[in-house]
């Protein structure tokens, strides 16, 4: 009798393809908590559910290199960061395998010059292949990041509206508040919902750690997924990442 074939293993972009959506889950730090210091970030990204949960095992974890100077002293407009997303799953030969590179470099942002941007590369089984770029452009009110497939072609935009609760709570005052964020296309089309949601009140007292739920627009494809994602995590980074007294530029 012949043997059955292995299963095939999943890699990264196979992951991405066969989602509707994700649940981007910022791990809480507890050094953080207890030393009131900028800590590293960690997240960890698992499976959407129908009714917008997170469901089964993770499917990659992503961690931020920072300097201490940066992470600490610098604002969120300009600091650098870079962001290794790896494999998260049971099976020993794919576990913590890199499959994507996230690269924010240090740019003097001032109003709508220099604006911030990060370099998506992928770097499955040894590749260095530019995947595209997410861009902060200059609003004056609404949060919007526009997303850049690699050969610089606007694919999407994220926007959330200014005139929310959970804009303007900070610290034990966002344990109940969600914050809404539509994916466009670039003609301004509303293609999905992408959701910030408090880790609860308990969290929310002493820690940033957030969650996102975010569905992916229908036809997109798994590198545009995967940019998707990462624009998530730029998201984090660039607006509720600070401590409350910290201002934001818009």
């Amino acid at each position: 009798m012949a043997a059955s074939p292995e299963k095939k293993l999943q890699k990264g972009f196979d992951r991405l393809a066969a989602r509707d959506g994700i649940f981007v889950k910022q791990k809480f730090d507890l050094m953080e908590t207890l030393s009131g210091c900028d800590q590293n970030n960690t997240y960890n990204v698992f499976p959407l559910s129908k009714d917008g949960e997170k469901k089964g095992k993770k499917l990659f974890k992503a961690k931020e290199k920072s300097s201490f100077c940066a992470k600490q002293c610098m604002a969120p407009d300009c600091k650098p960061f870079q962001i290794k997303i790896n494999l998260q799953d049971d099976n020993e030969e794919l576990d913590n395998e890199p499959f994507l590179f996230i690269d924010r470099p240090c740019k003097c942002t001032y109003m709508c010059l220099n604006r911030p941007e990060m370099l998506v590369t992928y770097v499955e089984d040894g590749k260095n292949e530019y995947v595209g770029k997410i861009r902060d452009p200059y609003t004056c009110f609404n949060i919007i990041n526009e997303i850049y497939d690699k050969d610089n072609n606007l694919k999407y935009s994220i926007e959330g509206s200014c005139f929310q609760i959970g804009m303007h709570c900070k610290g034990p005052l966002e344990c109940c508040e969600t914050i809404d964020f539509d994916i466009k296309s670039p003609s301004g089309e509303v293609l999905s919902t992408l959701q910030k949601r408090s880790p609860g009140c308990a969290k929310a007292m002493f820690s940033e750690a957030d969650n996102f739920a975010c569905h992916f627009p229908a036809n997109a494809t798994k590198e545009d997924k995967a940019l998707i994602m990462c624009a998530v995590m730029f998201l984090d980074f660039r607006y509720f990442e600070e401590k409350p007294n910290k201002q934001q530029n818009f």
